[in-house]
C-alpha cells in the first residue's frame, strides 16, 4: 500500500507549495458575506442527507452504477454553466494530471468505495464518519506535509480521530466508507489551487466527467452480473443526489472555493454530522449505538478544535 501513498503525496506537496504564494495568503485573509455563509450552511444541511439518500439509491443500482450515474449528467450540466457568459479557458497540459488525480481519486475511487461500504452499514454512521475530512486533512497535512499544528488542533485531531476509531469499528462498512474519506481528504489542494487558473464549475465538472468515465466499466460489470430492480425510493435517492448533491452542492462550493480560504470552508462540514444521524433517524428509524454517540460527540468537539484554531506558519 506504501507506492499509492506516495503516489497520492506528491500532488499534495506540489499544490500546497503552490498555495504559500502571495496571492493565496491575501485570499486567506478574504471574510465571508452574509450570502456566503448562507450558501455554505444550505449545502452542507443538504450534504448531510446524502448518505440517506444513497442507501436509498443502492436498492436500485450497484455502487458504483450509482457513482457513475450520480456524476455524469452532473458534470455535463456544470461544464455547460461553466461556458455561460464567457468562453472556457482550455486546459493546459501541465494540469492533466491533476485534473486526473480528481476524477480518479476524488470521485471514481472516493465514492465507489463509499458506496460499497454503505452497503454494509447504516446512513447514520456513514454520514458521521464522511464529515471527518478536516480531521484527517489536519492529519496528512503533518504526516506529509510537515505542517506545524498549534496544542489546540493537535488537541482536536486526537479527540477527533478517538471518535472515528469508535464510530468505524461498529461494521465492516464503516471502515470502507473510511477509507472513502481519506481518499478524498487528499484532493482539496489539488482542486483550490486549479481554481486559481480555471472557473471553479469548470473544475468540478471536468472531475465528474473523468471519474464518472472511469467508473462506467465496473458499472456495466454490475448491470450484467447483478441488475437491481427499479423502485421510486430509489430513483428518488439517484436524483437526489446528482441534482441536489453534485450538481447544486457541488456548484456552490466549487464556485465559492475560488474565493475563500479552503479551511475556512471547511468549518461547516461541521452541519453535517450533527444533522446527518437526524436525518438517519427521521427517514429511516436508524439509531447510533451507545458508542456511536460517544464517537459523534468526539468527532463534532475534534472538527471544531482542528478547524476553528488558527494554523502556524511552519515545519
Amino acid at each position: 500500500m506504501s507506492a499509492p501513498q506516495e503516489t497520492g503525496a506528491a500532488p499534495i506537496a506540489a499544490e500546497a507549495a503552490a498555495l504559500a504564494s502571495p496571492v493565496a495568503s491575501r485570499a486567506a485573509g478574504r471574510t465571508f458575506s452574509v450570502g456566503a455563509i448562507l450558501q455554505l450552511a444550505g449545502i452542507n444541511l443538504l450534504w448531510a442527507a446524502s448518505s440517506v439518500a444513497a442507501k436509498s439509491g443502492l436498492e436500485s443500482f450497484g455502487p458504483f452504477t450509482l457513482s457513475a450515474l450520480r456524476f455524469f449528467p452532473a458534470g455535463l450540466a456544470l461544464l455547460a454553466l461553466a461556458g455561460r457568459g464567457r468562453p472556457r479557458p482550455r486546459l493546459q497540459r501541465e494540469d492533466w494530471p491533476a485534473f486526473g488525480f480528481l476524477g480518479g481519486v476524488g470521485i471514481a475511487l472516493t465514492y465507489g468505495l463509499f458506496n460499497f461500504g454503505l452497503n454494509h452499514t447504516t446512513a447514520t454512521d456513514s454520514s458521521v464518519l464522511f464529515a471527518c475530512e478536516p480531521i484527517l486533512i489536519a492529519l496528512f497535512a503533518r504526516l506529509f506535509l510537515h505542517e506545524a499544528l498549534t496544542l489546540r488542533q493537535w488537541t482536536g485531531m486526537v479527540i477527533g480521530l478517538v471518535g472515528i476509531w469508535l464510530i468505524a469499528g461498529q461494521a465492516f462498512g464503516n471502515l470502507i466508507v473510511l477509507l472513502a474519506v481519506c481518499a478524498e481528504s487528499t484532493t482539496g489542494v489539488v482542486a483550490k489551487r486549479l481554481t486559481r487558473t480555471y472557473p471553479g464549475l469548470m473544475v468540478v465538472g471536468v472531475q465528474m466527467l473523468l471519474g464518472s468515465l472511469l467508473l462506467f466499466p465496473l458499472a456495466g460489470w454490475e448491470l450484467l452480473s447483478a441488475p437491481h430492480p427499479l423502485t421510486w425510493a430509489g430513483i428518488g435517492g439517484w436524483l437526489y443526489l446528482s441534482v441536489v448533491c453534485s450538481m447544486l452542492c457541488f456548484g456552490v462550493w466549487y464556485h465559492l472555493l475560488g474565493r475563500f480560504p479552503i479551511s475556512a470552508m471547511g468549518v461547516f462540514i461541521l452541519t453535517q454530522p450533527m444533522f446527518g444521524p437526524v436525518y438517519g433517524w427521521a427517514l429511516r428509524g436508524e439509531t447510533l449505538k451507545p458508542v456511536g454517540v460517544v464517537g459523534c460527540a468526539l468527532v463534532i468537539a475534534g472538527i471544531s478544535l482542528t478547524t476553528l484554531a488558527p494554523q502556524r506558519r511552519g515545519g
